[in-house]
């Protein structure tokens, strides 16, 4: 029976991890709640006001991929060339960008600081905040709920990104999301959210989703503002299901010596949106 009692407590730690990419025991604790790391982030969105990139072209692409986990960073580095060469108005890092140790956030913002031509925009994931990562990634990049903006001569595009590390995204970023939402919908083109958790799995995972009271709650968003996509990670395996006017996508991994590495690519124009996958060579 005792043995029994193990397993069953082990059981939910494991499920709160990539799957694909266990970390050791450190990786079971983030003393910052979604709520108060939301809270951090609205305190450095006062003083960081949202970015607007200007697109001289009425189409554009963006680039999104997760689950780098650096350390090591060859298959990051070609998506990160990808986004200069193919000149994408934007890179998204859809959590789990490192592995939380302090070592890993100085090889990420040593290899960032040398991009100069890409904007890119992160998000953690659940082990980016391991090993009092928030810490971390607060003090180098910043907020983690927040979003910015692609102006094009015929009209505006949203991107909203959030954070739900922990596996949730609280209450408070949800109200945030909602508002945010109402501000611009008179305003703007398209729509996409980028998040590390995803929302609809390919049949059974060991790796946990958002909540359903969250799903719930913006399904009917995604209804009500017509949102183009919602794209995550965190299972390293692609996914995509269709509801309504909104793409839900679960991207690959982007990690070094693992298998069907890949980024997306969306490309957004007037009156559509599409995408394509571009795989990384091992």
């Amino acid at each position: 029976m005792q043995n029994r009692k193990i397993i069953f407590f082990l059981l939910p730690l494991f499920l709160t991890s990539c799957f694909y990419d266990l970390d050791e025991v450190g990786a079971f604790h983030s003393k910052y709640n979604a709520n108060e790391r939301f809270e951090m982030s609205e305190k450095w969105n006062s003083t960081h006001p949202f970015q607007v990139i200007i697109s001289s072209d009425t189409s554009y692409s963006v680039l999104f991929c997760s689950d780098t986990h650096i350390g090591t960073y060859k298959e990051f580095g070609i998506v990160l060339s990808a986004a200069k060469n193919k000149k994408a108005a934007a890179l998204v890092v859809a959590g789990d960008i490192s592995r939380g140790h302090v070592e890993s956030y100085d090889t990420l913002e040593s290899l960032m600081s040398r991009v100069d031509s890409v904007n890119w925009f992160f998000t953690p994931g659940n082990h980016d905040l391991y090993f009092g990562g928030w810490d971390e990634y607060y003090k180098r990049f910043g907020a983690s709920s927040y979003y910015f903006i692609v102006s094009t001569p015929n009209g505006n595009d949203l991107f909203i990104i959030l954070d739900s590390g922990s596996g949730t995204l609280g209450s408070l970023q949800l109200n945030w999301l909602s508002d945010v939402l109402e501000s611009f919908s008179a305003s703007i083109r398209h729509i996409t959210i980028a998040t590390h958790l995803n929302f609809f799995k390919n049949g059974f995972s060991l790796t946990n989703g958002l909540p359903m009271e969250e799903i719930s709650f913006i399904l009917d968003l995604c209804v009500k503002y017509k949102i183009d996509y919602i794209i995550g990670g965190h299972d390293h395996r692609r996914n995509e299901s269709v509801i309504g006017n909104t793409n839900f996508i679960i991207l690959d991994q982007c990690h070094d010596n693992e298998k069907n590495s890949s980024y997306l690519e969306v490309k957004y124009e007037s009156e559509s949106c599409s995408h394509v996958y571009h795989s990384i060579p091992e």
